[in-house]
């Protein structure tokens, strides 16, 4: 029955993360009429086929007696009391294949599970008929300078990171900035990680006591990297922190403007993918994007601004136009 191809029907898709979903946190269960809403897109017949099999809604047929939900205080909720496995597709099993073959998987998994996932994906996929390159997979193209280098330090650094954030401990650490400033053994409060996807770079936002306002640190210049003590009163410093991060924001967005050609909307999207952006269009084939950042953000949207080039005009503020105009006049300048 096409309802129930796991690879291609939404609906199977969505109720094996429902079910998973609710198994972690009932609280995220929905009321029939909510589940009806979002299992649409199917024939009638099939669709109320669906949700007679889901809900068990009448045993007149043994076809239709195979509930895997049952309601209680109108909610919808799992008769399996642990996870379903997730099924993937060949093409997902492919790009899980390629994904290890890359040195960043070595800071989310331990050798031996690592290992073991190649070794099972090798006996499933065929590369004579899935040939996996590169270029199908990531389409960035990034220069020797962005590409990031996974050492055993940085991957040390990474892992004794990532505890200090899960257990909520500080973290003492010497940071070598791109301007060759060194704080040593400084005592940090971690708050999260960020991965950058233009530049290939991993940051740790955080506190430090000796300054005492969020910064964002990048990984490649962290050193000396050690677990401190629990952090007292955890939550209370959470929302310090992104009280504090709050009042950084800038209240005016950058406001660019970006001529359709050659792919500058593509770019535009892919280069500030990870702030908030608002884009309508003004006609003329010419978007407006505005870009809402943290203060300690500005200098690293002003370089990818100057990176877009030409088909890029900046409408506001004031201040960022007139720095704009400064680096392109000084790199002028400089060539001349």
């Amino acid at each position: 029955m096409e309802l129930f191809n796991k690879y291609k029907n939404k609906n199977f898709a969505y109720i094996t993360n429902y079910i998973n979903n609710c198994v972690n946190d009932d609280s995220l269960a929905l009321t029939e009429d909510e589940l009806r809403e979002q299992l649409s897109g199917t024939s009638q017949s099939s669709f109320e086929e669906f949700l007679l099999a889901l809900t068990n809604a009448y045993d007149n047929s043994e076809s239709y007696n195979a509930s895997i939900l049952y309601n209680q205080d109108d909610l919808m909720l799992p008769l399996r009391q642990i996870p379903i496995p997730v099924r993937a597709s060949i093409a997902e099993k492919a790009w899980l294949y390629y994904i290890l073959q890359n040195s960043k998987s070595d800071l989310f998994l331990e050798p031996a599970t690592k290992q073991k996932l190649i070794s099972a994906l090798e006996n499933e996929i065929d590369l004579s008929k899935f040939p996996i390159k590169a270029e199908y997979i990531d389409v960035r193209l990034l220069s020797p300078d962005n590409k990031l280098s996974i050492t055993d330090e940085l991957s040390e650094n990474f892992k004794t990171i990532v505890s200090a954030i899960k257990q909520h401990r500080r973290l003492f650490l010497t940071n070598t900035t791109f301007s060759g400033q060194i704080y040593k053994d400084q005592e940090v409060y971690p708050y999260k990680l960020e991965y950058s996807t233009q530049f290939d770079s991993f940051s740790l936002s955080c506190f430090p006591l000796d300054t005492k306002r969020p910064v964002k640190m990048n990984l490649a210049n962290l050193s000396a990297v050690k677990l401190g003590n629990k952090i007292d009163e955890y939550n209370e410093f959470i929302s310090n922190f992104e009280k504090q991060l709050k009042n950084t924001k800038e209240k005016i967005p950058i406001c660019i403007e970006i001529k359709n050609q050659a792919e500058a909307y593509d770019r535009c999207a892919y280069l500030f993918s990870s702030y908030d952006t608002f884009c309508y269009d003004k006609g003329d084939d010419t978007l407006i994007m505005n870009i809402y950042y943290y203060r300690f953000q500005k200098n690293e949207i002003i370089h990818n601004i100057l990176f877009l080039g030409h088909y890029i005009k900046v409408v506001s503020p004031k201040n960022i136009v007139n720095e704009v105009v400064s680096n392109i006049s000084a790199a002028y300048n400089a060539y001349y």
